[in-house]
Formats: structure tokens, sequence, C-alpha cells
């Protein structure tokens, strides 16, 4: 993809993406839980969260996790915003670019950023703006594609939006490690990939067997450390 890719086409393209109101499929499913899963973490201690779902699409994600504190969204659609405003009036959504929008700073308790930093080519900026609308000690809920897996993929990478800068489980912990304290980091999502050691690893007599006895908790707790999951799943601290 071309990286001068102006904001004026990638609304083009976002607003043309979330028009389609398509269902949500198990893996957006699976990574929402793993969000939720972060989320009842924090709730431990803050109890009235504020939260800014960065990224947040055409909000159907955004509505739901409005009920577990006072929740904002921004995204760069202004299609998808104005859907979002007339169907969820209990959230407050903003159109905006996460890396130019004008927010309050030290603001949020948490940060949800849901398969946005890989839409993104300058990340180091993207974490500079999460940690500065932060509060002191915020949370950030991170989720992203892990590259090592897809790039052991047959076709690879199938994203096609106009920013695809995905990087790997190692490298985005280091990233996020500069500006953050990771709290629980892993990657969630499993038997994807079929190439170098993933032909072994995700060889369906393996995954048939550990299943059969009762340990496919055994190995996808290990592949998931190992960083062998589809998407890295972080919480973190602002230090």
């Amino acid at each position: 993809m071309d990286q001068n890719n102006s904001i004026e086409s990638q609304i083009l393209f976002y607003n043309n993406y979330w028009s389609k109101n398509t269902p949500l499929n198990r893996l957006k499913l699976l990574r929402a839980t793993k969000i939720l899963e972060y989320l009842a973490v924090v709730k431990q201690r803050v109890k009235e969260p504020r939260i800014l779902d960065f990224g947040c699409g055409d909000g159907r994600f955004t509505s739901f996790l409005g009920y577990f504190g006072q929740t904002e969204g921004v995204e760069l659609s202004d299609a998808a915003i104005e859907n979002a405003n007339k169907n969820y009036k209990h959230v407050r959504f903003i159109q905006g670019d996460c890396l130019t929008i004008t927010l309050p700073a030290n603001e949020y308790d948490v940060i949800v950023s849901q398969e946005v930093i890989e839409h993104i080519w300058e990340q180091k900026k993207y974490l500079e703006q999460c940690h500065k609308l932060l509060k002191k000690k915020g949370y950030l809920i991170l989720t992203t594609p892990n590259k090592y897996i897809f790039d052991r993929m047959e076709g690879g990478n199938w994203s096609r939006q106009p920013i695809e800068n995905i990087v790997t489980y190692k490298d985005m912990k280091k990233l996020i490690s500069e500006r953050f304290k990771i709290i629980t980091a892993e990657t969630i999502i499993f038997n994807y990939g079929s190439q170098g050691m993933l032909k072994v690893i995700n060889s369906k007599y393996i995954i048939g067997f550990l299943n059969r006895i009762g340990l496919s908790w055994w190995r996808e707790r290990i592949l998931s450390k190992l960083g062998l999951g589809l998407h890295a799943a972080i919480l973190a601290q602002k230090m």
C-alpha cells in the first residue's frame, strides 16, 4: 500500500467499509472477549472508568463499553460517526484522526485500541497520543495482528485497508514498553499459519490428539506466550 495515502482517501475508504453493516465474525468476537477480560481487571481498580475507544469503527462494540463507564469513541469515518451517534445515544462519538484530534490530556482511565495501530504508519506517535490522553496510571487495552503468523499463512495478510503496517508480537511489546508498563501480554486465536514450524505446530493430528486427552488448553497457553497466536493482546499502564 502507498505510504502517502491521504486522510481524505482513507475517509472515503472507511465510509464505504462501515456502510456495509455486516455481521461481526468469530475473530472479532474472540478479540472483544479478551478486551472485556482486561476491562474486568481494570474495573477492580477503577469502579467508574472514563473510557475512550480509539478507532471505534461503527460504534457497535463501543456502545457495549458504554455500559461499563462513561465512554467516547473516535473514528476517522464521518459516515460511521453519524450513524453511531444516531444508534447509540448513551455514548459520545467524535469524528477525527487519532494522531491529530484535540482531546483533553490526562482525561481517560482506559483507552481501548482494537485493530487500529496496524493501520497507522506513525505508530510511536499514536502511542504517545494514547499516553497523553490517559490519566496517571491509566490503562491501555490493545489488540493488533501478529505479523509472524500472517507472514506464514497462505496468502499472507488478508486485510486490504489503505494502510497495512502490521508488526510482530515481540516488536509491539517493545514499542509499547517504551511508554507503558506492560501488565499482561499474550497472543490469542490459534491454529493459523501453515509454513515453517507452524506446519508441525498446527498439524491437525497434534491438535486432535491434545483435544482427545484434554490438553488443548495447555497447548494454547504455551503458544500464547511464545507469540504464536494470530493476534497480540496487551494490557498496559501509563508510567
